[in-house]
């Protein structure tokens, strides 16, 4: 599934952000419906990469995760990701969001080898709304930040754990084989930016 990356000529914020149509992801890793739905928006402004995603459905937070702040192992309770690989190499980003906007993300030099030369980005700024029926978080990253990789010529794949603790894994990756594993960057799509 190929990702579409809005490419705004201003500088953007989360309410254009949330307006944005959605992606929607519908399968499971297996090929089983997904209700209801899996949703996502990507956009840039030049500067920042933003990140929209959202369920109708409550979700399982990590119990440690606080709004805008980074925590390790987020994918051990609901979350969405995103992947995003260079053109051209082995360098990839992973960039998890929990559904009350916490965060973490991780450089990659290789499959599944943190690069320890590249720290997380530092001014991620999050938004969320939480609600018995369901969530929707969104993240801006700069990027600037995101070193190793470019949004112009790069692969993309955006990814959502849900349902813990009968998880369930989703993606726009295109090879579904084995076991669920989102660390394939030579199954990350090259986005569409419009």
């Amino acid at each position: 599934m190929q990702v579409i990356i809005h490419q705004w000529a201003f500088n953007g914020n989360f309410d254009q952000l949330a307006s944005l149509p959605r992606q929607e992801l519908v399968n499971d890793w297996f090929g089983y419906d997904v209700e209801p739905s899996a949703e996502f928006a990507f956009a840039t402004d030049g500067e920042f990469l933003w990140f929209l995603a959202s369920r109708s459905k409550a979700a399982t937070i990590h119990p440690e995760a606080r709004p805008g702040q980074f925590q390790p192992e987020l994918w051990r309770y609901d979350l969405a990701e995103w992947f995003m690989a260079a053109g051209d190499g082995t360098n990839y980003w992973e960039f998890n969001l929990a559904p009350n906007g916490a965060w973490w993300a991780c450089a990659f030099s290789d499959t599944r080898r943190a690069n320890e030369d590249i720290p997380a980005p530092l001014a991620v700024d999050t938004k969320c709304i939480l609600t018995d029926e369901g969530w929707c978080a969104m993240a801006r990253i700069p990027l600037n930040e995101l070193r190793g990789v470019d949004i112009r010529d790069c692969k993309l794949a955006a990814t959502f754990i849900l349902d813990t603790p009968d998880q369930i894994f989703l993606t726009t990756a295109d090879d579904l084989s084995g076991n669920p594993d989102f660390h394939r960057p030579d199954c990350f799509c090259t986005p569409i930016l419009k």
